[in-house]
């Protein structure tokens, strides 16, 4: 299509108070050098995470979950089935049918805790549902006829594994009891006396069927993986390239780490006896970022309608117009979260709810994405007690647009739309927009529609 090629970027400078947003390991704010002097950072995962639960309170996108509790996500789907729980009605059955299916689809249990996953597993909504309709058709044995062969074969279900391993199982506690009391003390029980070790019987478990397989793998993808992507490394067809870059977000200024020592009160203490009840140190910074996340929007729009298959290089499927409206959707709503969610590390001590103060979105097509961190790279440093930190970094920003475009050329802008939040009366506040004076819209959402527009 004429229209492919878009990606769309978000930079936004976004002032918070004092805070502890995102912590390291430490407990205090994340920071990075840049420009040699030490910045505030708050990483691109917590962003992100930010996105997501924007998204879920809100409902304006399809969430998936990020977790290891995938046995249980598909348990409670098949809960909801009446037939399947009158046809299997021990509740231990169904959870280790369950354990048989996902060791055999997505990843092998976790040694401590087999009720979990070894890996968390990024998965959408109708992925689950997917699964529990296997999980149901996988149940009993099958006959199944062989290609080019008159002779048919019984394909083991997950009831009849079930039973197998729990065979299995006590065979193997039995071998092992009747070890420990026959061998000595320190004697190595898997090395028989030519030296040889003995070969383990493998534990008993489902061989995977193609066509679940390419139905997993067809599965609709929630926003939040068609955006971030997903990585699984036991089954390498379920990943999703992400269409969607996300930086860092650092503060445009050199920023000092301060620490606050906090007492609490034992309000129970008699009267004589003073001190706290306790006390402690939290770390804090409070600093000017600047954000910037790509879309792409192509692979956005394969990634939402599975056209993800490739040949020799090339793309198997066409995008079609309807691939691309649902894009645009997620394109939109994404960028309103970029605006209004904020991390939540410390916000009940904080309190730091501060929106960004100006905003670009810039479409492009064909062209070089960009970064504007540079517009940074000197930190910015007020000379004049009144001098305005948010102010200044939105004019070095703007300066640096005009210098990057004056250097390189439009590379593929199509539309560039601003909010600001200025008095519009002011000339000197709207001098610090430079060449992007003309692109600032009423507000946020007339700025979004803009860059929206094809």
């Amino acid at each position: 299509m004429n229209d492919s090629g878009v990606k769309i970027e978000v930079h936004l400078i976004q002032n918070f108070a004092p805070s502890n947003l995102n912590r390291d390991e430490t407990g205090q704010p994340k920071s990075a050098y840049f420009g040699n002097v030490r910045r505030a950072r708050i990483s691109s995962q917590c962003g992100k995470h930010a996105v997501r639960e924007w998204w879920r309170e809100r409902g304006t996108a399809t969430v998936g979950e990020r977790t290891k509790k995938l046995q249980q996500m598909i348990y409670d789907n098949l809960s909801q089935d009446q037939e399947f729980k009158k046809k299997v009605t021990d509740e231990t059955d169904q959870k280790e049918g369950i354990r048989i299916f996902t060791n055999a689809y997505y990843a092998a249990q976790d040694k401590k805790k087999p009720e979990n996953t070894n890996v968390l597993i990024f998965i959408s909504p109708e992925e689950v549902a997917v699964c529990a309709q296997a999980v149901k058709e996988l149940w009993d044995d099958k006959e199944i006829s062989k290609k080019g062969k008159k002779d048919k074969e019984i394909v083991e279900g997950i009831a009849s594994i079930i039973k197998t391993i729990r065979v299995f199982d006590d065979k193997n506690a039995e071998k092992e009891n009747s070890v420990e009391q026959a061998e000595p003390e320190g004697a190595d029980s898997d090395v028989e006396e030519t030296g040889e070790k003995k070969k383990k019987e493998k534990r008993p478990s489902l061989k995977p069927v193609d066509d679940i397989q390419d139905r997993i793998e067809k599965a609709k993808v929630s926003a939040d993986i068609a955006l971030f992507g997903r990585m699984l490394a036991e089954q390498p067809g379920r990943n999703t390239d992400g269409a969607c870059q996300v930086a860092h977000p650092i503060s445009t200024h050199k920023v000092d780490m301060e620490m606050d020592f906090y007492t609490a009160v034992d309000d129970l203490n008699p009267a004589e006896e003073t001190g706290a009840g306790m006390m402690g140190v939290v770390g804090f910074n409070s600093a000017c970022y600047y954000r910037y996340a790509l879309v792409d929007r192509d692979q956005l729009a394969r990634n939402l309608s599975r056209k993800t298959e490739r040949k020799n290089g090339n793309w198997v499927q066409n995008l079609e117009a309807g691939d691309y409206s649902e894009a645009d959707k997620v394109i939109e709503v994404f960028l309103e979260a970029m605006i209004y969610a904020i991390p939540t590390g410390k916000q009940n001590s904080f309190a730091a709810q501060n929106l960004p103060s100006f905003g670009l979105f810039v479409r492009r097509q064909k062209g070089v994405p960009i970064s504007l961190a540079n517009a940074f790279a000197t930190p910015i440093r007020p000379k004049k007690d009144d001098d305005d930190l948010v102010g200044l970094s939105v004019a070095a920003l703007t300066r640096h647009w005009d210098d990057i475009k004056g250097v390189y050329g439009d590379q593929g802008v199509q539309k560039v739309s601003c909010f600001h939040i200025i008095d519009t009366d002011d000339e000197d506040k709207k001098g610090r927009l430079n060449g992007l004076r003309d692109c600032v819209k009423e507000n946020a959402k007339k700025a979004i529609e803009m860059v929206m527009e094809a």
